[in-house]
């Protein structure tokens, strides 16, 4: 049976080749390690899940046009450009299981490129020429800046609470899911509490999506989820699944601590911490956040929606709180 996600790719794939195109076409440049690096990273095997959600939420509504094909490559470059910063902050080599943007190229092209993504984006905001989504997305944009360095203040919190570790996730990642449906109901022309209800949906989707993420971490294996894994406290993260277990186990606590001192993980550390994360029941908790924010995602769809797309909606929603990578 077909997962949600490979059944909404499907149901778009004649609006997903169309943003495809569009990604491609707003690549070009003469500076050739422009286009070199945008399509590494564009074609390095995401999920293109905040497209998706663009275009499923405008065909919810039944709608005819075309405006929400570059609006949703628009989210994606803002999306794009943030993995490309992000790798560079967090001194990953790695993304998706091969050779991150930096380090293939360094980390000076990758800001840079990044940079010309987020300028990219704008251009074609203005070229859609609606003031009422160019301050959406701006916005957007920079409210996840905020998000960046909110949680760059964080690293290593060790006092960090389960509401401040939300903060971060919904600043960060999920404030580009809310405007991916935002962005959807807006072209559709909806009503604005219907508007809010869906850029809510997208905001709950996303927490649960990186909360699955976070669990991961702590839960999955490097060949199963396609990234390194074990990594987040390495890089001073403190994450809900740690949080709960650090409640739980004053050798942990200490530990942790310890790793925090030091800056990074000696030999040993990794394995130490997540199995006490494992046995604490950490990451089994934050699925358990996720499940509930998906809940929540599910119940703010609308009545009068077309109920094929509705109900696609609401398996994506259980897809970001179940996914196994």
């Amino acid at each position: 049976m077909k997962s949600s996600l490979q059944r909404a790719v499907t149901l778009c794939k004649a609006d997903m080749q169309l943003v495809d195109t569009c990604i491609h076409e707003n690549l070009q440049s003469d500076i050739m390690m422009i286009p070199a690096i945008g399509h590494y990273i564009v074609n390095s095997g995401g999920k293109r899940l905040r497209p998706l959600l663009t275009l499923l939420t405008a065909r919810l509504f039944g709608y005819q046009g075309k405006r929400h094909v570059p609006l949703s490559v628009v989210v994606e470059f803002i999306h794009t450009a943030s993995l490309l910063h992000d790798d560079v902050v967090d001194s990953s080599d790695q993304r998706r299981g091969a050779p991150s943007a930096n380090g293939v190229w360094g980390n000076q092209a990758s800001v840079l490129v990044g940079d010309y993504l987020f300028s990219r984006a704008f251009q074609m905001m203005v070229s859609d020429g609606d003031m009422v989504m160019l301050k959406l997305m701006s916005d957007v944009t920079n409210a996840l800046a905020e998000g960046e360095v909110l949680q760059l203040s964080r690293t290593f919190h060790l006092e960090m609470t389960e509401a401040e570790c939300l903060e971060v996730i919904e600043r960060k990642t999920a404030v580009l899911f809310k405007a991916a449906t935002e962005v959807g109901a807006h072209v559709a022309g909806q009503s604005a509490q219907t508007i809010a209800a869906m850029a809510e949906y997208g905001m709950c989707l996303g927490v649960a999506f990186q909360l699955m993420d976070d669990a991961l971490d702590y839960l999955a294996e490097a060949e199963d989820a396609g990234k390194p894994v074990g990594h987040d406290l390495e890089e001073g993260k403190i994450t809900l699944p740690l949080i709960h277990a650090m409640q739980r186990d004053e050798a942990l606590a200490e530990r942790v601590e310890a790793v925090s001192e030091r800056g990074g993980y000696e030999p040993g550390d990794r394995e130490w911490v997540r199995e006490r994360v494992a046995a604490q029941g950490g990451a089994e908790y934050a699925m358990q956040c996720a499940r509930e924010y998906a809940g929540r995602a599910k119940n703010l769809l609308p009545e009068h929606a077309d109920p094929e797309m509705k109900g696609l909606l609401a398996d994506l929603a259980d897809f970001s709180a179940h996914r196994p990578f």
